[in-house]
Order: structure tokens, then C-alpha cells, then sequence
């Protein structure tokens, strides 16, 4: 192709070929461990770049990843407000470590520290 040619794309057929950020981490977080490893990574990012909103917006990928009801049954297993759970994952209200390390604790997973 020379360099003035346009190059022509069909975008219906290119979006009909694509697969959203959002459902290809669906797809991957159906698996535990790579839910595992999803969150262990975050939590190390956070903890260089303290960015608080990326790490709950991991717990909130592997909490939808869980399915319908996973906020409710979250909540409860936790015993804590349904609205509160919810306005956390989706970054309305930014939890203290407590409820952030009892989240974790509740998807089933513990924090280890390591030796640099």
C-alpha cells in the first residue's frame, strides 16, 4: 500500500470482531485463580502508586465476576449495608483499610507480607 492511499475500514465489521475491556475480564475472572492473581497484582500497584481507586475497581471486577447477587450475598456474608457495598465497588465512597482488608477476606482471599 503506498503511503497515500487511505486505508478503508469496515467499522460494523471491525466492532462485530471485537471484545469489550469489561467482557474479556469477565471471561478471565471466572477463574479463581486468576481472580487470585488479578487482585494480588492490583494490591502491589496500589501499594507503589497508592492509588486506592484501581484497587476497588478490582474487587469490583472479581465481585461482578461472581455473578448475579454476588454484592448481596457479599454484603450479607459480611454483614454489611447492601448501598454501602455497592456505593464502594463503584467508587462513590472510598473505604478505610478495615472494610477494604474485610472485602478481601469475604471474595475468599488474605493478605500476606513478604520481604522486600
Amino acid at each position: 500500500m503506498k503511503n497515500t492511499e487511505k486505508l478503508n475500514l469496515d467499522m460494523d465489521k471491525v466492532m462485530a470482531n471485537t471484545v469489550s475491556h469489561d467482557d474479556l475480564m469477565q471471561k478471565h475472572l471466572q477463574d479463581k485463580d486468576y481472580q487470585r492473581v488479578y487482585l494480588e497484582t492490583s494490591l502491589e500497584e496500589f501499594a507503589k502508586d497508592g492509588n486506592i481507586n484501581a484497587f476497588i475497581r478490582s474487587l469490583q471486577y472479581v465481585v461482578k465476576a461472581r455473578g448475579r447477587g454476588a454484592i448481596s450475598s457479599l454484603a450479607r456474608e459480611l454483614k454489611m449495608d447492601r448501598g454501602n457495598l455497592s456505593d464502594i465497588l463503584n467508587g462513590k465512597v472510598q473505604p478505610k483499610i478495615s472494610t477494604t482488608l474485610k472485602l478481601i477476606n469475604g471474595l475468599g482471599y488474605k493478605i500476606q507480607l513478604k520481604s522486600a
